[in-house]
């Protein structure tokens, strides 16, 4: 159940993509209960809403937002500027600094044809996995992709983002909800801090994305602190999992920090 930074063609985008032309997105929201909060307030669907603060993301409907919050600014301009899409991240980190990532995203076939392609954006750091990247469909079938401009060209050191079309192997009917999930081992982006070590999960997607992210951390380590502080923590049979739900602008990189001390 995990996510990286693909980017959904149009046909099967979340929301609509509204006028470049449309008003910030930060607001000051006022909820029912008389609480009052800064962020980013995004109307996804119809009287529902994402409001990510400075650390939490608050998910809502008309009814938990008070009127007064739309009383010197219409409620459509919370509309969305691009394309939203909804990930699920999954990474356990590895006492030899290694990562199993799981990457879900979930979409919907808004068009009147069935979908039998769509087409990501790779980061430049995403290029450097491609070659250890499995890519699945809802029933975990391969997909297979081809990449523009093709493998053979691409240069270690560029900032660029590679175009990737991938085959459905079952197609999309109009209407038809439908996932794709990635699969990757990779380094698990570790740095040794003063604390022990320091996970950093960054951002940077090429669209707007809403993320649910857990991370699970070696066995027999401790965790120290997050930062910012997770919307939960848990363990279970000897693991401790690391869990937020943010939303990101596209290209945001706004990083989730877990550090954690290994046991010897």
């Amino acid at each position: 159940m995990i996510r990286t930074s693909l980017i959904m063609i149009a046909a099967v985008a979340l929301t609509v993509v509204a006028p470049t032309a449309a008003a910030d997105d930060d607001w000051t929201v006022v909820l029912r209960d008389g609480s009052v909060h800064e962020g980013t307030l995004i109307r996804v669907l119809p009287a529902r809403y994402v409001l990510q603060t400075e650390t939490t993301l608050f998910e809502l409907t008309d009814d938990d937002i008070d009127p007064r919050t739309f009383a010197d600014r219409p409620r459509r301009e919370a509309r969305p500027r691009r394309t939203l899409s909804v990930a699920d991240h999954y990474e356990e980190l590895h006492r030899d600094g290694t990562a199993t990532l799981r990457l879900v995203l979930d979409a919907v076939n808004t068009s009147r044809h069935a979908l039998s392609e769509y087409r990501f954006g790779l980061a430049p750091w995403e290029q450097r996995e491609i070659d250890g990247r499995r890519l699945l469909d809802q029933y975990g079938s391969p997909i297979p992709m081809r990449f523009d401009p093709p493998r053979e060209d691409w240069e270690p050191d560029w900032d660029r983002r590679v175009q990737v079309h991938a085959e459905l192997p079952v197609p999309v009917a109009p209407g038809e909800p439908w996932s794709v999930t990635l699969i990757t081992t990779r380094s698990a982006l570790l740095r040794e801090v003063e604390e022990g070590y320091r996970w950093r999960h960054i951002g940077d997607y090429a669209e707007d994305r809403i993320l649910s992210l857990k991370v699970r951390l070696p066995r027999d380590t401790e965790l120290v602190r997050t930062e910012p502080a997770a919307t939960a923590t848990f363990e279970d049979d000897g693991f401790t999992y690391v869990m937020w739900r943010q939303f990101y602008r596209k290209g945001e990189r706004r990083p989730l920090d877990v550090v954690f001390k290994k046991d010897d």
